[in-house]
């Protein structure tokens, strides 16, 4: 009878087991089909700086939204089979597509089309001038692209959806989107005294950051116009204003204080200024100032004088006698988190910035007038004369020469409040010189009514050579820095907009090392003396070998020196490869701590995250079966 209680209990039990295991593999179904219908936008975004994650800028855009946007997304199927990555990045941008309707409440309309070879898609696609791929020897073509129209049948073109560049998908669609659902674009005239905008005679494109600025804005150059910068300039940008004449100097005056917003690239040495066909070490124009305008603004940028940071410095290659070395050019400047102000929408989230020799930017402490620093340096910067600069000395002597001021050097500000003219009695005499298409019989223009006072909105920046290329993008065009975005969120912010620059500055090709940058300096630090003092104790050594080698040039042989010179060249050449093999292991020991990080690094990569598993797997197996033998115990203890 027991047996047969036991088989019965055995066998409820089986089932039991069987039924659990039904149930789980229903509850699993269930809770993945649940998860997928409601989750399917969650995420969980690790990456620094949420570069995966929707900003609050995209939200802004798509929910004030009136008027219809239609994006239809070019997609060849057969381009995606034929490329599995691509094919993955397609899903994300399908994914992406589709939160931005949900986020405008169907206000954005998505289309996805496939464009089959010879096909009224393709003809559609071509006619968007989609960028086409070559998929058989027929010529057939594959396409993935994006366009978006509004209802006025504005265009937007996005020919060809990167995947390098999916770290800026958010970025494309939301200006895509944001430009198709404003009227027009702002214009932003550009006076421009060192190139950016390009020289068709020369064939010489517009910089990375023109070409930035002009995905946005309407941007054209200003030429001069008798009767000042015209209405519909929204922005106007002065870059290296060297040799403004004071004519326009006065335009500038009157546009700011009739409230035209104003920004400033100003430089004590452009170091990318032209040069002097003639002579190439000679600057055509090496600085630029406006120096009127300023005082009458609250600041001053003192001529001559450029900041020297030793914290930001970049590192450059550099020769230290007939040996090359890394050294620290302190007036080359990379600019970190720390460097801009968080307060301002304009730099609150640009990452990482460069500048070469720029100056420094004072406040005159001017009542009605408040300055902003945007930009600044660190503490442990110094002013240096940019004549020392231009000579191009070598960069370790500005290192063994600095002396840190202790202050902060201002390198970009904001200007707000209320300012006075620097032209009290008028407009200053029109030279005909700067009109020269003027018929000097012709009348004279007139003379719009001169504003003695008024609100501005000015930004300054104390340095041109960040507008270059080589401080923007590479060769393949992606931003190194985020030099590009401050322009640009400076231009949106002046011009009263602000949606897109929550977008900026999420994705850099250049992302600094900043823990291994920190061990460098430490360690630099650390032996710094010790190497300079066996740098020069190894120099005078080899001065005195080779004064005592001299002799041999009397054609002197060796064997005939007196017995002291003989020991003393042996001494000195001892000392000489005691002196390398400590200078090696000086140097050597500078790489001590990288390495360590190094170590450590690979050690948590290979060892430490699989050993973690194994622990905590451990730890829960030893919980279950403690639970199960209680479990046991218990039901033993009900059975007796």
């Amino acid at each position: 009878m027991d047996g047969l209680i036991q088989r019965i209990n055995k066998l409820d039990r089986s089932a039991v087991a069987v039924f659990a295991i039904v149930l789980a593999i229903v509850l699993f179904l269930s809770v993945n089909v649940f998860s997928a219908l409601t989750f399917s936008s969650a995420r969980s975004d690790l990456t620094q700086g949420k570069l995966f994650t929707l900003t609050q800028s995209t939200n802004n855009v798509l929910k004030t939204l009136k008027e219809p946007v239609t994006l239809r997304l070019f997609q060849s199927t057969a381009l995606l089979q034929a490329a599995p990555g691509l094919n993955v990045y397609s899903d994300r941008v399908q994914e992406l597509l589709r939160t931005y309707q949900e986020l405008s409440n169907g206000v954005v309309r998505i289309e996805i089309i496939d464009p089959i070879p010879f096909s009224i898609e393709e003809d559609r696609a071509i006619q968007f001038q989609m960028r086409g791929f070559n998929l058989t020897g027929a010529g057939e073509q594959g396409y993935f692209g994006l366009v978006g129209t509004n209802s006025v049948d504005d265009v937007q073109v996005l020919s060809f959806l990167d995947p390098a560049r999916e770290q800026f998908l958010e970025y494309d669609l939301t200006r895509l989107v944001f430009n198709l659902a404003r009227s027009g674009k702002p214009v932003v005239g550009v006076i421009d005294g060192i190139g950016m905008m390009g020289t068709p005679r020369s064939n010489n494109e517009p910089w990375a950051v023109t070409r930035q600025l002009n995905a946005t804005y309407d941007v054209r150059p200003l030429k001069f116009a008798a009767n000042g910068i015209p209405s519909d300039a929204d922005v106007v940008l002065v870059a290296h204003p060297a040799g403004l004449s004071v004519r326009t100097r006065y335009a500038l005056d009157q546009f700011a204080l009739r409230g035209g917003p104003i920004i400033i690239f100003v430089d004590p040495f452009a170091e990318n200024s032209p040069t002097d066909p003639q002579n190439r070490m000679q600057y055509l124009f090496p600085s630029s100032e406006l120096a009127e305008l300023f005082a009458r603004w609250g600041i001053e940028v003192p001529t001559g004088k450029a900041v020297g940071d030793r914290s930001m410095a970049i590192r450059v290659s550099a020769f230290a006698g007939p040996s090359r070395v890394l050294v620290d050019y302190v007036p080359w400047l990379q600019l970190r988190p720390e460097a801009f102000n968080a307060e301002d929408v304009i730099t609150s989230r640009l990452q990482l910035m460069r500048m070469s020799s720029a100056g420094t930017i004072q406040d005159l402490g001017m009542d009605g007038l408040t300055v902003t620093p945007l930009i600044q340096s660190s503490r442990d910067s110094m002013l240096i004369d940019t004549a020392v600069l231009r000579r191009r000395d070598d960069p370790s002597r500005l290192l063994d020469n600095f002396q840190p001021s202790g202050v902060r050097q201002n390198l970009a500000v904001r200007i707000s409040g209320h300012a006075r003219t620097a032209f009290p009695t008028g407009a200053p005499e029109l030279n005909p010189d700067e009109d020269p298409n003027a018929n000097p019989n012709a009348p004279k223009p007139a003379e719009p009514p001169l504003v003695t006072e008024g609100n501005i909105n000015i930004i300054v920046v104390a340095d041109v050579d960040m507008l270059d290329d080589t401080h923007v993008a590479n060769a393949q065009g992606t931003p190194v820095s985020s030099n590009g975005d401050f322009v640009v969120n400076a231009v949106e912010n002046l011009a009263g907009g602000g949606a897109l620059i929550g977008l900026r500055g999420r994705g850099l090709s250049h992302r600094p090392f900043t823990t291994v940058e920190r061990i460098e300096d430490t360690a630099r630090a650390k032996y710094f003396a010790t190497e300079q003092q066996l740098e020069q104790e190894l120099q005078k050594t080899q001065q005195q070998l080779a004064q005592l080698q001299s002799l041999n040039r009397d054609e002197k042989a060796f064997e005939l020196l007196s017995q002291d010179e003989q020991r003393r060249i042996i001494e000195f050449n001892q000392k000489m490869l005691t002196l390398r093999q400590q200078l090696r292991d000086v140097r050597a020991a500078l790489n001590q701590d990288i390495d360590r990080l190094e170590t450590r690094l690979q050690f948590a990569n290979i060892a430490l995250v699989p050993l973690i598993v194994i622990i905590f797997g451990m730890i829960h197996a030893s919980w279950r079966r403690a639970q199960l033998r209680r479990a046991r115990a218990a039901a033993g203890g009900r059975t007796a």
